[in-house]
């Protein structure tokens, strides 16, 4: 039994928690115009978006969600 709960709790640990936005950014948004939250990757393979904001020093460092598309030249 202890066994098995241990390995329930593995499964429910991430082992991936990182910023990340809700939705892509459209031409012309900026990072501070986003709704960022954490993307939680589970070694069963399930992605969960929690959402909370991360701290301004998070995003500053983060590692994805770095490409901002120009607005459109028309």
């Amino acid at each position: 039994m202890l066994e098995e709960d241990a390995l329930r709790n593995r499964a429910m640990t991430p082992i991936s928690r990182e910023p990340w936005w809700l939705v892509p950014p459209k031409p012309g948004q900026q990072e501070q115009d986003l709704h960022w939250g954490y993307l939680e990757i589970y070694p069963d393979g399930r992605t969960v978006f929690v959402d909370q904001r991360p701290s301004d020093q998070e995003l500053a460092e983060r590692k994805s969600c770095r490409n901002f598309p120009e607005p459109d030249q028309t």
